[in-house]
């Protein structure tokens, strides 16, 4: 059986050599400095699993990875930096769409089982038949409609209406849009509809929405979620990449063409995971190891079973 081909991108060799050192035995390796050279390569050979260090002369790895999404897109997509960048890892999620985002230096064990983990995912992709063309019907009216899809569902959890109404008159009557000002009607209303999309803030006062977010995240793989903020702390955005598979993270004030696009791509991704269920393996997260993360996702998870038994109880018998 043909080895799994791994495409490494960094213009220090010794970094290249270090990897490919560490994973010749078990995939192909194609290493380069370059990242004209990778989009080559990625025209030429069915690569499953890309890894891009960011800070590169030639081209970022934020923008490499814009490209290969484009060129290749069930290539598993990683980051790899040693730079704590904000900016990078907004990129690296909105326009890189990654699977993970990997600080150096890296442990052996975790990115051996992190790229082993992207390349059975590539591996699953690859067995699919060709993937139907599915576009969401444009949301702004100064697009050509091109497609009428079924109705979905919208979630917006945010204090400040003005986001609930944005989000409303973008989806229009063509979906459902609930609002929740807070984490208790939130869940209520996630486990009791099917819920698509979700756009919220960060936090609702000195609540933090993280750990909600996370938990949904593991529980619910098809929710896709946009975030809104006005914050850029890069910690806290690598969690959510990592841990949350977070489809975009968006600044605030609204800005209603943007937030727009943006919605637009997410209805595109939900058919997309509808039409083929095993594209939901790459909404897999990387489960919190910390402490505090693991028992705040925990009480969030407890809370949901609750309410979920609360629901059931309610739910007259079918005869």
């Amino acid at each position: 059986m043909e080895k799994p081909k791994i495409l490494l991108v960094d213009d220090e060799e010794r970094i290249l050599r270090s990897l490919s050192m560490l994973l010749r035995t078990q995939y192909q390796i194609f290493a380069t400095s370059d990242g004209n050279e990778a989009l080559k390569i990625l025209r030429q050979e069915k690569i499953h699993v890309i890894i891009s260090d960011q800070r590169m002369p030639i081209m970022s790895g934020t923008e490499l990875l814009r490209q290969a999404r484009d060129i290749a897109p069930d290539t598993i997509r990683i980051l790899l930096t040693g730079y704590s960048d904000a900016d990078a890892a907004l990129d690296a999620l909105n326009d890189g769409e990654i699977f993970r985002y990997i600080n150096k230096p890296w442990g052996p064990k975790e990115l051996r089982e992190t790229i082993a983990q992207a390349a059975s995912i590539a591996g699953k992709l690859e067995a699919l038949p060709l993937e139907p063309m599915i576009q969401a019907t444009p949301l702004l009216q100064d697009e050509p409609e091109i497609i009428v899809n079924k109705r979905l569902s919208c979630l917006v959890l945010d204090r400040d209406e003005d986001t609930y109404s944005v989000v409303k008159d973008i989806l229009g009557p063509s979906h459902d849009v609930y609002w929740s000002q807070d984490i208790n009607t939130a869940l209520n209303i996630l486990t009791t509809k099917s819920i698509a999309i979700m756009v919220t803030e960060l936090s609702l006062g000195d609540v933090d929405l993280s750990a909600m977010i996370k938990t949904l995240k593991q529980e619910h793989p098809e929710l896709l979620t946009i975030v809104l903020t006005n914050f850029k702390d890069t910690s806290r955005l690598v969690e959510l990449i990592n841990q949350a598979q977070v489809f975009r993270y968006l600044p605030k004030p609204v800005r209603k063409g943007l937030l727009g696009r943006n919605i637009e791509s997410s209805i595109t991704r939900h058919y997309s995971l509808k039409a083929q269920p095993v594209r939901l393996q790459t909404q897999v997260v990387e489960v919190p190891v910390d402490p505090i993360q693991k028992a705040e996702s925990s009480k969030v998870a407890d809370f949901l079973a609750q309410l979920r038994a609360r629901i059931n109880r309610n739910v007259p018998a079918r005869v």
